[in-house]
């Protein structure tokens, strides 16, 4: 794990199937080791509830971790811009999964969104669907990375 509040990427995702969905989300250093990965499987919704289903599994991980700095990357553009303050949330349906997430990114010190093209979200993608058709996966490194290397 990275040394005890350093910084973590994340990747997250959501997926919609036709009776089901599920989230999905990997931690990475910044040298691209794999800190951790899970998914959960979800009751239906719309894809955007499911996308903030993925962000909230990223901040619990990122917690879990004991990350202070983190980046979040998202292929949802409507997640990314509601997080990062720029777009309003409309939908009421979105309200409560947005006020979640927004109370989880106030236990780190630095926080930032991006939004990534669904190539370069293909883990994240991965296992939301994976989620979705009932499969958990759940993954946490044991072993240390060295100090410098996160």
């Amino acid at each position: 794990m990275p040394r005890r509040g350093g910084e973590v990427i994340l990747y997250a995702d959501g997926a919609t199937a036709r009776d089901q969905a599920g989230a999905g989300a990997i931690a990475l250093t910044r040298r691209r080791e794999v800190l951790a990965l899970a998914n959960r499987p979800l009751p239906l919704m719309t894809n955007n509830e499911a996308e903030y289903s993925g962000l909230l599994l990223a901040l619990e991980l990122a917690a879990s971790l004991g990350a202070l700095a983190i980046e979040i990357r998202l292929d949802s553009e409507v997640v990314v811009g509601q997080m990062a303050g720029r777009w309003a949330v409309n939908s009421p349906k979105l309200k409560i999964p947005h006020q979640q997430a927004c109370v989880l990114a106030r236990g780190f010190q630095h926080i930032t969104y991006k939004h990534v093209p669904r190539e370069l979200n293909e883990v994240a993608d991965a296992l939301a669907t994976e989620a979705a058709a009932g499969r958990v996966w759940r993954m946490l490194r044991t072993e240390s990375v060295e100090d410098g290397e996160a």
